[in-house]
């Protein structure tokens, strides 16, 4: 996979910080990356407070907090970067159980190898 490596990686410690912000601790966050198709499928589970539905429509934009001293900007950098990256971002949540954000990549194979 090609890409720019410290954004890659600011976007997955941000989504692990998050995971880490929203469970207690009894709580467990999971990390699943596997191949699906030519994507490489990053899913990022904690079984934290979960995201109220209603709260779910603006979650990536910038300023936009439901976390109390969030900055807006986490969520809305993790969905530039992966857009900026032919990525998509997806997110499941269930209030009080948990919440599952889903990162799709494309893979770039290199034709030289």
């Amino acid at each position: 996979m090609r890409g720019d490596k410290i954004k890659l990686r600011e976007m997955f410690l941000n989504l692990l910080k998050n995971a880490k912000d929203a469970i207690s601790s009894a709580g467990m966050i999971t990390l699943h990356a596997y191949p699906e198709g030519n994507n490489i499928l990053i899913q990022i589970s904690d079984t934290g407070c979960g995201i109220a539905s209603e709260d779910l429509d603006d979650i990536f934009t910038p300023f936009v907090t439901h976390k109390q001293g969030g900055s807006g900007l986490g969520l809305a950098i993790v969905q530039k970067t992966a857009d900026a990256h032919g990525g998509v971002i997806q997110v499941r949540s269930d209030p009080g159980r948990g919440t599952t954000f889903s990162v799709t990549l494309p893979i770039q194979y290199d034709s030289q190898q």
